[in-house]
């Protein structure tokens, strides 16, 4: 099994890859009838080891870098619209389309940073 480039890393693909590794090593030692057992003792031992265990726990969705500055991104110009359709008084001028496209902007740059950044799948 090959992994894609840019595809999360989890526990179940991590442990297949380290499955299928372990098993091709047994079955060369002349261990094949028991290769599989052996192997996926072995890709469970890898999965469970502290120092790898937190790179694969998922993270969950409002924890996410990515999702929370999308949120921001669409939430400025989306906050204007809603308030000025429910009547709230809101700069018609340039000051509020320059605070909505900063605030998009910042949103967009933490999203994109959160992805580029992230090690962990989303639960």
């Amino acid at each position: 099994m090959t992994l894609k480039a840019k595809t999360a890393i989890t526990r179940s693909k991590l442990a297949d890859v380290v499955t299928e590794a372990a098993a091709a090593a047994f079955a060369e030692r002349g261990a094949a009838d028991q290769a599989q057992a052996q192997a996926r003792r072995v890709a469970e031992e890898v999965t469970a080891d502290p120092r790898l265990a937190p790179a694969l726990t998922p993270v969950r969705r409002l924890e996410s870098q990515t999702l929370r500055g999308i949120v921001i991104a669409a939430g400025a110009p989306l906050l204007i619209a809603l308030g000025r359709l429910s009547g709230v008084e809101i700069a018609e001028g340039d000051a509020a389309t320059v605070v909505a496209t900063l605030l998009s902007l910042a949103g967009a740059a933490y999203a994109w940073f959160g992805r580029e950044t992230t090690t962990r799948p989303l639960a």
